[in-house]
């Protein structure tokens, strides 16, 4: 990502996740004041822990960055987000040519963060995303809908001579700094700068087990069986390694199986 050399507030999108999380730190490197946003999810079951991971990150990042500014992040509650009725048709019709091109639809979250950066751009003209480039010569589903539908800017946002109407309205007030960039790149900076103490601090769990990272849903698998695996805890490896088990015995079932137990987990109601 190039330094922004104007005096621009960067808005980030904030989950507490790798992706979001990295973005901070560079930008804050790049010496640029950052403003995170968090839009709260009640669908979401690990909002809380997600929130909780927030406050830890912002203090160890201000303890640790010593370039650029952190602001206070801003929370707001999806439930007040209107869904945009152009948005919606924008990401059925690009969700449908992506699966035309063999790929997977966008996610629902693209309909509620386009319709917030919608109600929200007076205050947020530009809202910046953490979309990574899956490998060097693989791109994800989100780079593949600009491809179809239009291009990027020099600066990484949609270009609005260049790009069809319907790209622009559904991702217009964003912009994507880490496209190209692959999630092993982004380690290989965190070795270097030696943040690993930071980044331990996120949160990527579908389905915390009693807090903690579950080490079997997908999120927790992808970081076990890559170099992340430092990620998680020894409780979570563990029952990473007890999920390869499962699936290598039970196969497609392997998944159903660790659900099962996932819910013995959950408190009862």
């Amino acid at each position: 990502m190039k330094s922004d050399s104007s005096n621009r507030i960067r808005n980030v999108l904030w989950t507490s996740g790798w992706d979001s999380t990295y973005m901070i730190l560079e930008m804050l490197r790049n010496g640029e004041t950052v403003q995170p946003v968090y839009i709260i999810n009640p669908r979401r079951k690990s909002r809380f822990i997600e929130m909780e991971a927030m406050e830890k990150l912002e203090k160890k990042i201000r303890e640790r960055v010593k370039t650029g500014k952190l602001l206070p992040t801003k929370k707001y509650d999806l439930r007040k987000v209107k869904i945009d009725k152009d948005i919606r048709k924008a990401l059925k019709q690009i969700s449908k040519a992506l699966t035309d091109d063999g790929r997977r639809p966008l996610g629902y979250q693209y309909e509620y963060l386009a319709s917030f950066a919608k109600i929200h751009h007076d205050e947020y003209p530009v809202i910046s995303l953490g979309v990574e480039k899956v490998s060097k010569n693989e791109t994800g589903g989100l780079a593949t809908a600009i491809r179809l539908f239009g291009k990027m800017t020099p600066d990484f946002r949609i270009d609005r001579v260049a790009s069809q109407d319907v790209l622009i309205t559904l991702l217009g007030n964003f912009d994507f700094p880490f496209i190209d960039t692959t999630e092993t790149e982004m380690l290989e900076n965190v070795h270097k700068w030696q943040y690993e103490d930071i980044m331990k601090g996120i949160w990527f769990c579908h389905k915390p087990v009693r807090g903690e990272a579950c080490g079997f849903c997908s999120p927790c698998f992808q970081k076990s069986i890559g170099d992340m695996g430092f990620l998680l805890s020894e409780e979570a490896q563990a029952r990473f390694q007890k999920f390869k088990g499962i699936e290598k015995k039970y196969g497609r079932r392997a998944k159903q199986i660790a659900d099962f137990f996932y819910r013995l987990t959950l408190p009862k109601k």
